[in-house]
């Protein structure tokens, strides 16, 4: 298949992720046709670990590649996307008083972003 056809493809559909996550952030899981709402906090549990894992491996798995090939662009855009799902959870978590969220957020960003903006930062200067 053309090469800007997948791509096209891969955007649509990571573009159509980030609507619904914006739909469940602002809306929650309850919009969902579920029958037994008792069973919507163990599912969004089940969930949200599941997104971790998810995420947590892309990171492992993006960002040896972006280190190993000490690809700054590839580092930027991993940067991009911490700094986005760690404000908006953080921010979220204000907003619903789950204050100790909040510093686990503020804490994870730093240990993710501190390899990240060190590793940026010397390769800008070298690049002076």
């Amino acid at each position: 298949m053309n090469p800007k056809l997948l791509t096209r493809w891969f955007s649509i559909v990571s573009v159509i992720l980030v609507l619904w996550g914006i739909v469940f952030a602002f809306f929650g899981l309850d919009i969902l046709p579920v029958m037994n709402k008792d069973i919507l906090l163990p599912w969004e549990s089940a969930l949200y670990g599941a997104i971790m894992m998810g995420w947590g491996v892309t990171l492992l798995l993006v960002g040896r590649i972006a280190f190993r090939r000490n690809d700054i662009e590839l580092m930027k855009v991993m940067l991009y996307g911490l700094v986005i799902w760690l404000t908006v959870e953080a921010l979220f978590s204000a907003y619903l008083g789950v204050w100790f969220n909040v510093g686990v957020d503020i804490a994870v960003l730093g240990l993710f972003s501190f390899p990240l903006i060190k590793k940026i930062r010397s390769q800008n200067a070298k690049n002076l």
